[in-house]
């Protein structure tokens, strides 16, 4: 089935979105949401195959069938898909891939494919969620309050809490209210997890500032929160 799937997608890089149903064949660009970076690439819907197909040097693409698919949603711009079982990426594992649109505005092809076989979950637009008390949590987002140590090379570390929203991130010390940093999105470089509690926040203004979470660790699905609101902070930025 797999090497059905390849044949197609040769045609599916060739065929723009309206053209591509004609054959059964989905395609369109988009950049999946990767830890706070943005792949450019390439989504290929076809028969009971879906597959990311990147363009960058470092990150290969991602493959799954439709059938493992739990969920799919669009919101603004945003396709969400979320996974029954875990599928093997760069990094590990993951249930989760949000796919940003950069080619196309119109969703009813998406939400065709996904629809048209028995039991296959539907694609929900922003627009159809409105006025859900889910969609309002959403909307206003959610707020991550860590207590953590900043670890510090020279002078001793500082005791404070990590605070993450959708603005930004915000660091709060308690033994030195000099040391407290606040930074947009926009102003971080990068973010590195390398265990749920160890933090490390490369930024563009300050360097890199290293923390160790003290009484509870980051747990995925809030380091996803985390990575949706970075991802929609440069979203903003390119329009």
């Amino acid at each position: 089935m797999k090497k059905v799937f390849l044949g197609l997608l040769a045609a599916a890089m060739l065929l723009p979105l309206s053209a591509a149903a004609a054959t059964d064949i989905v395609a369109f660009p988009a950049e999946l949401s990767v830890s706070f970076d943005a792949i450019p690439g390439r989504v290929v819907l076809a028969g009971n195959q879906v597959l990311f197909w990147s363009e960058s040097p470092t990150y290969p693409s991602v493959y799954f069938e439709k059938t493992n698919v739990h969920r799919a949603t669009i919101t603004n711009g945003v396709l969400s898909v979320e996974l029954t079982e875990p599928t093997q990426v760069q990094t590990g594992t993951a249930k989760r891939f949000d796919f940003r649109l950069t080619g196309t505005s119109d969703t009813a092809l998406i939400d065709r494919w996904f629809s048209q076989s028995a039991g296959a979950p539907t694609v929900a637009s922003a627009a159809a969620a409105a006025g859900s008390p889910a969609a309002a949590a959403a909307a206003a987002g959610e707020t991550f309050t860590f207590n953590a140590e900043h670890t510090r090379r020279f002078g001793g570390n500082r005791n404070g809490k990590l605070v993450f929203n959708q603005q930004g991130v915000s660091w709060e010390s308690l033994d030195d209210a000099t040391q407290s940093r606040t930074w947009p999105y926009k102003s971080i470089r990068r973010f590195d997890r390398s265990n749920p509690y160890k933090l490390d926040i490369d930024t563009f203004s300050d360097g890199k500032y290293s923390f160790k979470l003290t009484t509870k660790p980051i747990g995925n699905e809030e380091y996803t929160k985390i990575t949706d609101y970075l991802a929609a902070a440069r979203t903003a930025a390119r329009q």
